[in-house]
C-alpha cells in the first residue's frame, strides 16, 4: 500500500508539472505576441490605425516594429514618402524627432544603426 501512495504521488505531481509548465509556456507566448502592449496593434491602437488608413491603398508601403534602445518603435513606410523617412513612433504614438538638420544628422544614424527589426506587421519592408 505504501509504494501505492508513492506512486500516486509521483503521479500527481508529474501532471501538476506538465500542466504547470504548458501553461507558462503559453503564457510566454502570448507576452511575445504582443506588441505595444496589445495583441492587434493596428486596430488596437488608434494613431496606428489611422497611419494604417492613410498607407493602406498604396502598393508599397509597410508598418514595421523595431526594438531602440530597449523600447518598441514602429515606423511607417510608403514608396510615396521622402527617401529620409522620418515616420517613427513609439507605442504611445509619440513620433521619435529627427526632423531637424542636426537630429537627422546625428540622431537618426543613430537610430539606424542601432535598431533590430522585430516583425513586420504590415506589408513589406522597403528600406532595408
Amino acid at each position: 500500500m505504501n509504494n501505492y501512495k508513492i506512486n500516486l504521488f509521483v503521479s500527481l505531481i508529474t501532471i501538476i508539472g506538465c500542466v504547470g509548465c504548458s501553461l507558462l509556456e503559453e503564457n510566454v507566448e502570448n507576452e511575445k505576441s504582443m506588441i505595444c502592449g496589445v495583441s492587434d496593434p493596428i486596430n488596437e491602437l488608434s494613431w496606428l490605425n489611422d497611419q494604417f488608413n492613410s498607407i493602406k491603398n498604396i502598393p508599397e508601403s509597410g508598418i514595421i516594429l523595431y526594438r531602440y534602445n530597449g523600447k518598441e518603435v514602429i515606423e511607417i513606410q510608403s514608396s510615396l514618402m521622402s527617401s529620409t523617412n522620418l515616420s517613427q513612433y513609439y507605442c504611445d504614438g509619440t513620433k521619435l524627432q529627427f526632423d531637424t538638420p542636426e537630429t537627422y544628422k546625428n540622431d537618426y544614424k543613430i537610430f539606424l544603426s542601432d535598431r533590430i527589426m522585430i516583425k513586420v506587421l504590415y506589408g513589406e519592408d522597403l528600406w532595408n
